[in-house]
């Protein structure tokens, strides 16, 4: 039996608000880390001076780089007034756009194909914008009647996956904005949603207030299978860089590492002490999770049991 050694090798100070999106740097180098109207950037070593790249939004919702790791979005707002995403030049932390266009806090972002950015909000929206013509809709994506909570892109660029409190995995032609999947298993709102790198089928892991994760092919409308045995609402969720294992966590503050070829649960440790809502998989093994306390704690997945640091 192969065992799992989780080690803790940094926490960084409480602070007031909770850690609601994480993202590491293109280059593994750094933590990206939301704050209130601020980014904390921290060096994974812990060696560099922690600095922050400020940001107008009250709360910041998701983090994500394009692919050539120059510009960073942030989508963010104000919960029940407005919404957006915010474009920053990596690493200066400028500021090169920022679209307000929707009528809740923005709750994920992602980079399509060319130069648009697809984002969601707590407004039920989900819409495509124009990075070229300042942040112009391009495209709504319509079909969800509550919260989305989370979006995905197929490594292929063609099919957009959507999450929402209204219960349902949506999967969308990402060309026409067509709902081509509408899949409602789960008995409580989805969170999160990620693809698996290297699928042969694209495949995406989802997680809920129902205590489970699952496994979907979104592309043909088929769960592949179900996780149970967490003890309350899953937050967060996210592969391993190879595909093989897959990494969830929610209001116990318990990380589990699963097998992604079957349900089995490799490894569970109690990570915090309050619930947990960001989770980010880096380099190198390493694992970031932070609370509602404003808790971070970085991680290492590696060798062949389980000790506590």
């Amino acid at each position: 039996v192969k065992l799992i050694l989780v080690i803790l090798t940094t926490t960084f100070a409480l602070k007031a608000a909770p850690v609601t999106a994480f993202r590491f740097s293109p280059d593994g180098k750094y933590l990206l880390i939301s704050r209130t109207r601020a980014i904390e950037v921290r060096a994974v070593t812990g060696k560099e001076k922690a600095h922050k790249i400020p940001c107008g939004f009250d709360k910041i919702m998701a983090l994500t780089f394009s692919g050539d790791g120059k510009t960073l979005a942030v989508a963010g707002g104000t919960p029940g007034d407005v919404g957006g995403v915010h474009l920053l030049d990596w690493p200066s932390g400028k500021v090169i756009g920022k679209w307000d266009v929707f009528e809740d806090v923005a709750t994920c972002v992602e980079f399509g194909v060319a130069v648009n950015i697809v984002a969601g909000s707590a407004d039920s929206s989900i819409l495509l914008l124009d990075q070229r013509r300042e942040g112009r809709v391009i495209r709504r994506f319509e079909g969800h009647t509550k919260a989305v909570r989370g979006l995905a892109l197929a490594p292929e660029g063609k099919m957009l996956v959507s999450v929402s409190a209204d219960r349902t995995l949506k999967s969308w032609n990402f060309s026409t904005g067509k709902v081509e999947r509408s899949l409602g298993n789960h008995l409580g709102p989805v969170h999160a949603v990620a693809f698996r790198p290297g699928a042969a089928i694209a495949s995406c892991a989802t997680v809920s207030d129902d205590k489970t994760v699952r496994l979907w092919q979104p592309s043909i409308g088929r769960m592949v299978r179900i996780v149970r045995g967490h003890g309350g609402p899953i937050f967060s969720v996210a592969f391993s860089m190879d595909g093989t294992r897959m990494f969830s966590i929610g209001r116990e503050g318990i990380g589990r590492i699963i097998d992604a070829d079957s349900d089995k649960v490799l490894h569970q440790w109690h990570a915090h002490n309050d619930w947990v809502y960001a989770l980010a998989v880096g380099p190198g093994g390493l694992l970031a999770t932070g609370d509602w306390r404003g808790e971070v704690k970085l991680w290492r997945v590696v060798g062949d049991k389980v000790t506590k640091p």
